[in-house]
């Protein structure tokens, strides 16, 4: 049994891979509206980067995954978490089968990513940033349409640039991870796109470093379930008092290790 002073209410199951979920971690307290330590979010992460590759799994047709991923869903459990949030988001392709088996809501990354799309734009075209796994797993295009928007995949190279940038991000190379994502970008401004998703949350380690965004609206997947996490809980942001906008977050703040600043 844990002692009920240190229960965590929020579950994070991190590792997946470990900057993206340092970079939940760093936005999720970033936003959240506190004057001192204690009006944090109560939170345990649990990183498992030993889980095998969730793009390789589903292109490959199996669910390698899903075991260690209940494992860790019934570890944060047991922990009491009143919520669990997976800043990856090809891991939801097993989102059912996870949420099914656990008692702790597990809060849905593409749900989060559309509240945030309406909060942006009224109607349009969204480009979406993500990794081919999540993008054969299809529920990034039902939940973006049926909000009454139209995902896009612009072509072969805008792809290409967005497995290019993820595959940095991975080796720690933030700075080309950057370029490459705002070529990507420029790639979905040609095709029509209004907004821009970094579907990936590698992509969202880079979001910081963007230079230009090729006049596209730019959704962050880690901020919005940390934002979604923080209502979850009861939790204000720092927006609610006008302290911290998306635009801000994005321009101003680094991320505080060194591979913020590394290029290959």
């Amino acid at each position: 049994m844990i002692d009920d002073r240190i229960r965590p209410q929020l579950g994070i199951i991190g590792g997946l891979g470990p900057l993206a979920s340092a970079d939940f971690y760093f936005k999720l307290t970033r936003m959240t509206d506190a004057l001192r330590d204690n009006e944090h979010v109560p939170a345990v992460i649990l990183s498992v980067p030993q889980l095998p590759d969730r793009t390789e799994a589903i292109l490959g047709n199996h669910d390698g995954p899903l075991a260690p991923l209940r494992a860790a869903v019934s570890t944060l459990n047991a922990l009491g978490v009143a919520c669990i949030a997976m800043p990856c988001n090809t891991a939801h392709h097993w989102f059912d089968q996870l949420a099914a088996d656990s008692r702790a809501e597990i809060i849905h990354i593409g749900d989060a990513v559309v509240a945030e799309i309406r909060r942006s734009l009224n109607r349009g075209r969204v480009a979406n940033l993500a990794t081919r796994g999540t993008l054969v797993s299809g529920f990034y295009q039902k939940r973006i349409s049926a909000a009454g928007f139209e995902h896009c995949i612009p072509d072969t190279e805008f792809q290409e640039r967005v497995d290019n940038a993820i595959a940095l991000v991975k080796a720690g190379s933030i700075v080309d991870a950057a370029i490459e994502t705002e070529r990507a970008l420029h790639l979905a401004r040609l095709a029509g796109a209004h907004a821009a998703l970094l579907g990936c949350t590698e992509l969202s380690v880079v979001a910081a470093s963007l230079n230009d965004t090729n006049g596209v609206i730019v959704i962050d997947s880690n901020a919005a379930l940390a934002r979604a996490c923080l209502t979850r809980l009861g939790f204000g942001t720092q927006e609610t008092r006008g302290l911290l906008t998306m635009s801000r977050l994005r321009e101003h703040d680094r991320l505080p290790w060194p591979a913020a600043q590394r290029a290959s």
